[in-house]
């Protein structure tokens, strides 16, 4: 679609202003190496406590400062394991690799997309279980700095169920510990640093599942990405579908985060359907909650609206969030729906869809519209892990078909030909992507 003009205002902000795909088809695929199980029976480097640290280094008959040189590999870009921090002596190397987990995942996958600059992770954790991390690069461009911006999971799949998203299609496996999503923002700034990128200077919690439904989860690893990870909280956004006791607690943490609320309708009929969590927390609560985290952060809110043909571009539609946006003060990202394999909705019509943004800046509001990126490399939201996993249909009516089961045969194969962790199975579909 080509709706802003490359460079106005309604442009991604901080992101190349493109309406094409830029990567060649031989850039899509980096071969990685293959990952084996992730083990659960040790703590993990990255979210062990400093009080247990010292214990165990004490234990192992070493000197306190030899912390400091752990903390300081934790996040090097360069080093992917005990056996490559040199600063250590060999056989201390070896004790701790019995001890402690250097990492939580593995990367079982990696595509690159955008000429390089969009990678897509597919990660491995225990269970076993995978989900996927976004790296995104953005150069410098006139008065803003260059950023690097990693986009994490927090759930293997989503309970929430929006017809629209890819993910949701999945159902709910389980959530991802603190040390699994600290550690595919690790994974993903090594990987940038492979292609002479980096470092990560912003984290979006937008990946798979819902941040405030791991809510422990979620506010663990954040603590640890602003403290052990030196990422300044203003840099990381929290998205949520909707979960208002959630909402109302993060703003008690102190860590003031800015808040997206994956919004997509107007009114609570429309949600109801786009947004299942809505018949819990109805639009109302949510606006109050999401307007008192505000106040108490000083954040200014991000309301994400999938633009969706036929279903919430119309001008009511348009009008309602105005009054929503208006009312809390709140930045719109408007993000044109992504086809989704066997779905029947899709992006509205180009004229629709000015037609749209027209109503929302005429009236005061500040958009940006999303440009999806990574979409030739199978990067967009949801779609590389939809590989691996069977899909619910979406039928014209915005209900979910039941999951199918997944047919028995030839094992699916990472991209260096070697077998992503624990799976053996092909899927009955693949290849949705989400907003």
């Amino acid at each position: 679609m080509t709706w802003p003009r490359p460079g106005s205002r309604l442009a991604l902000q901080g992101l190349a202003p493109k309406m094409t795909q830029m990567a060649t088809p031989t850039d899509a695929r980096v071969p990685v190496r293959k990952a084996g199980r992730v083990s659960s029976s040790r703590p993990a480097l990255s979210t062990i406590g400093d009080s247990d640290l010292a214990a165990l280094l004490r234990e192992l008959g070493q000197p306190s400062w030899r912390a400091r040189q752990l903390r300081d590999a934790t996040w090097h870009p360069y080093v992917s394991g005990f056996e490559e921090i040199r600063q250590l002596p060999g056989g201390l190397r070896a004790e701790l690799g019995g001890r402690l987990r250097f990492s939580t995942a593995a990367v079982t996958s990696e595509r690159v997309a955008d000429a390089g600059l969009t990678l897509k992770l597919l990660c491995a954790l225990e269970g076993p279980q995978t989900v996927e991390t976004v790296a995104m690069e953005s150069p410098a461009r006139g008065a803003s700095g260059r950023r690097a911006t990693v986009c994490v999971s927090t759930q293997v799949g989503c309970a929430v169920g929006c017809p629209f998203c890819a993910t949701g299609r999945m159902g709910l496996r389980r959530s991802c510990t603190p040390a699994e999503v600290v550690d595919q923002v690790r994974l993903a700034g090594q990987a940038l640093s492979r292609r002479a990128l980096g470092p990560v200077t912003h984290v979006v919690y937008m990946g798979m599942g819902e941040p405030l439904a791991a809510y422990e989860t979620t506010v663990a690893s954040l603590r640890v990405l602003v403290a052990a990870g030196g990422i300044s909280p203003r840099r990381i956004t929290v998205s949520t579908s909707g979960v208002v006791p959630g909402i109302r607690r993060l703003a008690t943490e102190g860590l003031p985060v800015t808040l997206a609320v994956s919004l997509h309708a107007a009114s609570d009929a429309l949600r109801d359907r786009l947004v299942p969590l809505n018949r819990a927390h109805p639009l109302d609560g949510l606006v109050a909650a999401a307007g008192a985290y505000a106040r108490a952060t000083g954040r200014r809110l991000s309301l994400e609206w999938c633009l969706i043909g036929g279903v919430n571009d119309g001008l009511d539609q348009a009008a309602g969030l105005v009054g929503i946006a208006r009312r809390l003060g709140a930045h719109v990202n408007v993000i044109p729906m992504n086809r989704i394999e066997g779905s029947p909705w899709g992006p509205p019509p180009a004229a629709v869809g000015r037609a749209f943004l027209r109503h929302l800046t005429g009236a005061g509001v500040t958009v940006t519209v999303r440009d999806t990126r990574g979409g030739e490399a199978e990067a967009a939201c949801g779609q590389l892990r939809a590989a691996l996993e069977p899909r619910r249909q979406l039928r014209p009516d915005g209900t979910l078909t039941p999951q199918r089961p997944v047919r028995r045969g030839a094992p699916i194969r990472a991209e260096n030909g070697s077998h992503p962790a624990g799976r053996g199975d092909r899927p009955t579909s693949g290849g949705p992507q989400g907003p």
